[in-house]
């Protein structure tokens, strides 16, 4: 009669192999750095920032391609595919374009395991403010016995009498820019001639300007 024996159940589990219980459910897979990159479109700069991406579990993972939904996003990988070993990484450069209006994406990874994706977003460029001037040119006094030594450029707000001087010239120029002032606003200008001893003759017809 033959003898049967009983395997102890701690004996089975010690003689599994550790590395079957390993692999059991591995697989690979890969991953991102970040799910979501945002750009700062106000510098009117490409702006670029850096996304990794690994391969984890227990099998080489290949990157098949990498697809942005909006161009005004790009990434830096040339080469497709591309295979990771377990626990490779690769940088790709995300770059991003101003533009006038703010921006979303989506880059999506494809690959043999998973296919991860990152948001993407970029704020709106910022418009350079816009400046106003208002150019002012006169003739020099056709008859004069005191010698102009300046001029003096005078401004008042539109319905004021109230002048306040906004700028002096040499004799030799007749000619000013005025860089103060504001857009929709009127102003009225005058200019008076002085002389080497500070002599001010009476002003010269009015003009007025209203800044678009």
């Amino acid at each position: 009669m033959k003898k049967q024996f009983v395997l102890p159940l701690a004996a089975m589990l010690i003689a599994t192999p550790i590395w079957a219980r390993q692999h059991h459910g591995g697989g690979s897979s890969i991953s991102v750095s970040t799910t979501a990159l945002s750009f700062n479109g106000s510098t009117g700069n490409v702006t670029t920032q850096p996304l990794t991406i690994t391969a984890a579990g227990w099998n080489s993972v290949t990157i098949q391609g990498v697809s942005i939904s909006n161009g005004v996003f790009t990434d830096s990988i040339s080469t497709m595919p591309m295979t990771l070993s377990p626990g490779q990484s690769v940088t790709v450069k995300v770059s991003a374009t101003p533009q006038s209006t703010a921006q979303t994406g989506t880059l999506t990874i494809t690959s043999t395991a998973n296919d991860p994706s990152v948001s993407l977003s970029e704020t709106a460029t910022t418009p350079p403010p816009t400046s106003h001037s208002a150019s002012l040119t006169w003739s020099a006094p056709s008859t004069s016995t005191d010698p102009v030594d300046s001029y003096e450029v005078q401004r008042a707000a539109s319905g004021s009498t109230q002048y306040s001087v906004i700028g002096t010239t040499a004799a030799a120029s007749t000619a000013f820019t005025d860089s103060s002032v504001t857009a929709g606003q009127t102003y009225v200008y005058e200019v008076v001639s002085v002389d080497a001893s500070g002599n001010v003759s009476k002003p010269s017809n009015t003009v007025t300007l209203t800044i678009p």
